[in-house]
């Protein structure tokens, strides 16, 4: 085979691999897999998929081989199979003798205010910082940043005044500072924001990112310079926003129960409170 045609052989398998890698990415969903993966959205949905599977494969065997195949993997590359999954499934489960693990969910896999708008990635991080100092959000102490006083104490205040709220008003605030078309509902203690992309938000995180982006859209921030500050700023809570206990700096084993939870990485450090455990902020 001459160089010449070698190269073109190469150049046609490259073009091939682009174009799957880049169908793969078209039809994924890494909000739902990975470490953000759903146990109980995934047991359900592969029971569904074997259901299926052999119903198909008592007429046509072939059929039935193909159904299990497409449905595993769909369920690896997008999370689920079936529409409104991830509001059903943890409900569906529940009940259930098995342990998924539901009750040692982290921030990790809890989403975010800005989790329905790609967009907002484009923000510049440095434009977000200068914009939280101008409005006396931040203060620059030294190379560090802190929250201002005046408005750590706003936020303790909206913080103290939502934990009294119940849990439906929590996931209707969520959703306002979310964006438009977002709703909140609530299943089992966390916030499912309903949009282009849902997120499921832990209490702690609904809690805090609301109070954050609240305050800061009061103090006229762009809506979203709001969504997309609220993640970041919850590594400067100093105490919890579920139970007002301290923070402090540990690992998902000994807030979380490590390889008991959903995380594979019981080491990962994270910022949760000392009394209750929440979670409150992770480095991605």
């Amino acid at each position: 085979m001459s160089d010449r045609r070698r190269e073109a052989v190469t150049d046609r398998r490259g073009a091939v691999g682009d174009a799957v890698r880049n169908a793969l990415d078209a039809v994924s969903r890494p909000e739902y897999t990975g470490e953000n993966r759903c146990l109980p959205c995934t047991a359900v949905n592969a029971v569904g998929v074997a259901a299926v599977a052999i119903l198909i494969g008592h007429h046509r065997r072939a059929f039935g081989g193909l159904a299990a195949l497409a449905g595993a993997a769909a369920i690896w590359l997008r999370g689920y199979v079936v529409p409104g999954t991830p509001r059903f499934a943890p409900r569906f489960v529940a009940p259930l003798p098995v342990d998924f693990g539901a009750a040692h969910r982290t921030e990790a896999d809890s989403g975010s205010l800005a989790a329905d708008h790609e967009e907002d990635g484009d923000i510049d991080p440095e434009a977000v910082m200068e914009r939280l100092v101008a409005v006396d959000a931040l203060v620059v102490n030294g190379e560090t940043l802190r929250l201002a006083e005046p408005f750590r104490t706003a936020l303790d205040d909206r913080l103290g005044e939502m934990r009294a709220v119940d849990e439906t008003e929590v996931a209707e605030r969520a959703a306002a500072v979310a964006g438009a078309g977002v709703a909140g509902e609530v299943h089992d203690g966390r916030v499912l924001l309903d949009g282009r992309r849902d997120a499921w938000l832990s209490r702690p995180v609904a809690l805090a990112e609301t109070a954050f982006a609240e305050l800061l859209r009061e103090r006229e921030v762009d809506e979203a310079v709001a969504r997309e500050a609220a993640r970041p700023l919850r590594a400067f809570l100093e105490t919890c926003p579920v139970c007002d206990g301290p923070v402090r700096e540990t690992t998902l084993r000994n807030c979380c129960g490590g390889p008991g939870g959903v995380s594979g990485d019981p080491e990962r450090s994270v910022r949760a409170c000392a009394d209750c455990d929440a979670v409150v902020f992770t480095e991605r």
